[in-house]
């Protein structure tokens, strides 16, 4: 099953995810630079704060392309991006279908969030 907006996920220890991390992890050559990078990461050690409950945002088909060799074609892929649920600035992706390093194919949803809209008066003069 593909997820959907609005759908609520747990991701947990061992997910392989895209996030904005610190360049100091990720790498070797960049040892103290804390300026962020979006990079697949695996949910374990100092990347284990990224657990928790996510909110599917938006969903995509998008990323493929072709590689060097004659019928080197990768397909497009189902690209979910999600927010933290207790921090929506905290915002990871991953894909559940196609050839990806992040990938979460079997994710089923814990629940649904439904997001609303309130019209603020305007003031005339």
């Amino acid at each position: 099953m593909l997820l959907q907006e609005g759908d609520v996920i747990d991701l947990g220890l061992d997910h392989c995810i895209y996030a904005d991390v610190p360049e100091h992890f990720v790498y070797r050559n960049r040892q103290g630079s804390w300026r962020r990078t979006h990079a697949a990461v695996i949910i374990r050690g100092e990347f284990q704060y990224l657990a928790g409950r996510y909110i599917v945002t938006k969903t995509t088909v998008d990323g493929g392309g072709v590689g060097h060799g004659p019928g080197d074609v990768y397909p497009n892929g189902h690209h979910v991006f999600c927010m933290r649920a207790d921090d929506p600035s905290t915002t990871v992706d991953f894909y559940q279908t196609g050839c990806f390093t992040a990938m979460i194919p079997d994710l089923l949803p814990r629940g649904r969030a439904i997001q609303t809209w309130q019209i603020k008066a305007e003031r005339h003069s």
